[in-house]
Parts: C-alpha cells; sequence; structure tokens
C-alpha cells in the first residue's frame, strides 16, 4: 500500500541545509579499493545512465570545496575509481544546499598496516534518490535501479529504504533527527562512518535487503528465509547462487505497525549492528536500533 512519506528539512542557525529526506541505496562489500573498484565504477554509469548526467552537478575535490561535473570533472571522478588504492567520492546535486540526489563511494585499503585496529572495516558505496523520485516513478522503478546495481557489485549487504539524508558530520543535525527517528521508525540514519565497524554484518531491517555470503549461510539460505518469512507481501529471491533479495512489501513503509518489519528483524537479530558512532544519546540510540524488537 501507498504511503505518505514525511518531508523534513534542517537547517544550521547560520542557514546551512543540512538535514531533508530521501531514499538511500547502500551496499558494502567486504573487499579493498583495488578489488572492487571497476565494479563501483560501473554501477556510478550505470546509477548515471538511469537517473540522468544532470542529477549530480557537483563532486567534492581534493581541497574539499565542491567542483562542477563538467566533462573535465567527470573524467576525474572515473578515473579515481581505478588509480588508486582506496578511494573517497562525494558527488552532489548542488553546491550550496543539500539535494536530494547524491553519492558516495569509500573503497577502504583493507589489509593494510592502517587497519590492523579496524577488523571490521568495509568499503560501502551509496546511492542516495529524493522521495519525490520514488512517489513519481513508483516502487518498481527504484527497485529496477536497486537491481541493476546489485547485479554490478560484490555485495556483502545491501538495502533500500527511506532515510535521513543529512550532513552527518555536523553535530547540529543529531537533534533534528532525535526528534523525528522514533515517529518514522522506517526512516533510516545512515553515515559512512558506519563503514569502519559493519563488517558483514546487516544494519536492520528495511524495504529492500541484500544478502550475500557469509550472511546468507547464516540466515538458513533462500529456502531458511522463506520458511521464516511467513507474512503476506514479503518476497524471497534468489539472485545468483550465494546473493537474495528480501522485499518487505511493494512500497516501503515508514510508520504504523511495520509488521513484515518486525518479523525479518527477529530473524536478524542474533547477527545485527550496534552502532559504535551513535547519533542519539547512548540509550536511545540501543531503543532505536531495537525499534522492531521490543
Amino acid at each position: 500500500m501507498k504511503q505518505a512519506y514525511p518531508r523534513i528539512g534542517g537547517h544550521t542557525p547560520t542557514g546551512l541545509h543540512i538535514l531533508r529526506d530521501g531514499i538511500i541505496l547502500a551496499f558494502f562489500m567486504k573487499h579493498p579499493h583495488r578489488e572492487i573498484g571497476r565494479a563501483a565504477l560501473g554501477a556510478f554509469n550505470n546509477h548515471l545512465q538511469h537517473i540522468g548526467p544532470d542529477k549530480l552537478r557537483h563532486y567534492t575535490g581534493t581541497e574539499g570545496y565542491p567542483l562542477p561535473l563538467d566533462d573535465m570533472g567527470l573524467k576525474y571522478v572515473q578515473d579515481q575509481f581505478v588509480e588508486d588504492e582506496g578511494c573517497l567520492l562525494q558527488l552532489w546535486e548542488h553546491d550550496d544546499k543539500l539535494g536530494g540526489y547524491r553519492f558516495e563511494y569509500r573503497g577502504r585499503m583493507l589489509g593494510k598496516p592502517q587497519y590492523t585496529h579496524w577488523p571490521d572495516a568495509t568499503s560501502c558505496v551509496a546511492f542516495w534518490l529524493p522521495t519525490e523520485y520514488l512517489e513519481e516513478k513508483g516502487p518498481a522503478r527504484v527497485k529496477e535501479l536497486a537491481l541493476a546495481l546489485a547485479r554490478e557489485l560484490p555485495f556483502n549487504t545491501g538495502y533500500v529504504s527511506p532515510a535521513f539524508n543529512g550532513l552527518m558530520d555536523i553535530g547540529a543535525v543529531h537533534p533534528l533527527i532525535h526528534d523525528l527517528c522514533f515517529r518514522y521508525p522506517g526512516l533510516d540514519i545512515f553515515d559512512s562512518e558506519v563503514t569502519m565497524r559493519l563488517g558483514t554484518r546487516p544494519k536492520g531491517a528495511y524495504w529492500l535487503n541484500f544478502y550475500g555470503q557469509p550472511l546468507l549461510g547464516q540466515l538458513g539460505g533462500a529456502a531458511g528465509l522463506r520458511e521464516r518469512l511467513t507474512l503476506p507481501g514479503i518476497s524471497v529471491q534468489e539472485l545468483e547462487a550465494d546473493k537474495v533479495l528480501v522485499e518487505l512489501g511493494e512500497w516501503p513503509e515508514v510508520d504504523g505497525e511495520m509488521s513484515a518489519y518486525r518479523q525479518l528483524a527477529r530473524i536478524l537479530e542474533p547477527h545485527l549492528y550496534q552502532e559504535g558512532k551513535p547519533h542519539l544519546p547512548p540509550d536511545e540510540m540501543r531503543r532505536w536500533e531495537r525499534r522492531f524488537l521490543d
């Protein structure tokens, strides 16, 4: 059933736009950048083709300032996927406010000495769409894009969800999220710094859930998931021998009973990631992480 999705906005006292609503498509890969850079590039190019090249107009340069994504900028960005040992890329719709379209890739130098103390570090690629994209084009179009991206990437886990699209490194965003996250439990709180600790664990239960190994084996494979996910509207689709998509209904939910999310969360509970860098007071962060369990 189609939902009414919230419209969220937040600014700092100086007027910087730091929070809005959106749709996130995130994939996590326990592989170093040198092994997955070309796959991430393929997903990025696929994404640009899907949404249109005019939706991402700026990228963050080496000095930390936004630069125009003209032909020269696009070539620079594409080269970064394949040239270095590690890679951090951020692309934006606007250079003066937080837009609905956004892209981020963190290709970690896993296996290098600096990661000795971060055994659960992982690489990540995150694609953002405005909520209006889902409402206007429909969930089938978002799912089509997610499946196209998943085919490109050697993911361990991934998901698609409505989310708080915010500048998480700015402290002023956290109180804004705090006031809304329990009202809309279906909105994900995402910070790419989770990649320092996530490993191959799932972050939670979402509208679209992508599982690869080793998590899929721990959950009993596609057959085990079908046996335990019994509520109407839930589907388990095998993508490859070791990858599945678990879909919790035709449209994503953000509030209400969210029974399918609760059933999946109970299955995931022994494996769930617990945030090591809370964006809420620690006790409330734990309560939010268990919002579908308690």
